[in-house]
């Protein structure tokens, strides 16, 4: 077995993340609105501002759209049965 330090493994997931198939899963049944969105907040690492103009939509929208992409995300997982931690506001 290896410790934290020594790199990752393969093998499942740790408990508190879902699986990357689900997911995927998750990401492809959403509008594609949200999709677009999350594809270039979260995976793009994209800025608002960034996104705003690959998307041609005001930064408002951007950050509105993302929060709303980001609740479907997590209820269409719950509704898979995938536990989805939650990140706690400091």
């Amino acid at each position: 077995m290896s410790s934290p330090e020594s790199g990752p493994e393969s093998g499942p997931p740790p408990d508190d993340e879902p699986d990357a198939g689900e997911v995927a899963a998750a990401l492809a049944s959403l509008r594609r609105e949200h999709r677009q969105l999350i594809v270039c907040t979260f995976y793009g690492h994209m800025s608002a501002d960034d996104a705003a103009a690959r998307l041609g939509i005001p930064v408002r929208d951007v950050k509105h759209r993302a929060c709303s992409a980001v609740d479907e995300m997590r209820r269409v997982l719950e509704e898979r049965g995938v536990q989805v931690p939650r990140q706690s506001v400091s």
